[in-house]
């Protein structure tokens, strides 16, 4: 059984200390812990550096198992449709090296000197251009209008998009005129297209955050996916499959699901680790709304994905006592 923990237990393993005898206490009922890049990422937020290496030391110490960061994995997912579905659009010889040089430093490098010391990390983290405020802002302009329709999300599968009379035409091609299309294909058209055609025309003059791009682009003939953006459409429109691309449609339900609750700057960071739950069989967390909005994103799911369960928050309680009790 593959177990992942939110943030939250981490930090609870780190400040009592216990993260050899949790790791014991995992190995002992035959659970594996998996660590995700996503949670070295928030923590390095955290300003006071004795807690943030306590909890780097957790993650080091505790877990058993690195995934790749998940936007090699998400990208991961698309650049197999587009082989798949679009073959056309694949460079003739694969970037592999780039490949390798991204993986390596994901899942070793940045371990490494999050270790020795991870300020210098936390102040470049600190340096770069905020993404999480704009995500919540927007999330708050939704949860206004879903408040004010009542728009019931559920299923999260019958949600559907259609074009609006006002639409402009460069925004239609490859949409049949007339169609209502799954949520979630609009949503990641519109997504990756901005990643892989508008982000890496700019990002010389912008400096926006490549990453997809660095992805799918050592697969994939960028300039070629973006000569038509009809096609393109057609491809997430009617092509991609959803138990195709598990990690990017849950990516989309989380979302949605947060508009329905509370919303929190933590939101974003919740959503990136979403990402990860079909590596998974059980996610632990302290966070009641999250794990709420998990159970409902995998009732929905049309594939597997971590079961979530919730963790008490009660700190008075050792750590690995609130855990078996969960487990």
């Amino acid at each position: 059984m593959r177990v992942l923990l939110d943030t939250n237990i981490w930090s609870s393993l780190g400040d009592e200390g216990t993260s050899r005898p949790f790791r014991e206490f995992m190995q002992s009922r035959g659970l594996e812990v998996l660590v995700t890049p996503s949670t070295l990422v928030e923590v390095m937020d955290l300003p006071v550096p004795e807690p943030r290496q306590r909890i780097i030391e957790a993650l080091i110490t505790g877990s058993r198992r690195r995934l790749p960061t998940e936007a090699m994995s998400e990208s991961a997912e698309v650049v197999a449709e587009i082989r798949r579905a679009r073959p056309a659009w694949l460079r003739a010889m694969p970037d592999t090296a780039a490949v390798a040089s991204l993986n390596t430093f994901w899942t070793r490098t940045i371990w490494r000197q999050a270790r020795e010391t991870s300020e210098r990390l936390h102040i470049w983290q600190q340096a770069q251009p905020p993404i999480a405020p704009h995500i919540v802002r927007q999330q708050r302009r939704q949860r206004h209008d879903v408040l004010e329709t009542r728009f019931n999300f559920r299923p999260l599968t019958a949600i559907k998009a259609r074009l609006a009379p006002e639409t402009p035409d460069h925004y239609r091609a490859g949409w049949i005129e007339g169609d209502e299309v799954d949520a979630w294909r609009a949503e990641l058209r519109d997504l990756y297209w901005h990643q892989l055609v508008v982000v890496p025309g700019r990002a010389v003059v912008t400096r926006q955050d490549t990453i997809f791009a660095d992805w799918v682009g050592a697969y994939v003939d960028l300039r070629r996916l973006g000569s038509s953006r009809a096609d393109f459409t057609r491809f997430w429109l009617y092509d991609a499959s959803a138990e195709a691309v598990p990690r990017n449609w849950i990516r989309w339900a989380v979302r949605h699901i947060q508009t329905t609750q509370k919303i929190s700057g933590g939101n974003p960071a919740d959503e990136q680790h979403s990402s990860y739950l079909v590596d998974a069989d059980i996610f632990l967390s302290a966070d009641s709304r999250y794990v709420s909005t998990l159970k409902i994103v995998r009732d929905d799911a049309p594939f597997a994905m971590a079961e979530p369960r919730l963790v008490s928050g009660d700190r008075c309680v050792p750590i690995l006592d609130r855990l078996a009790a969960v487990l």
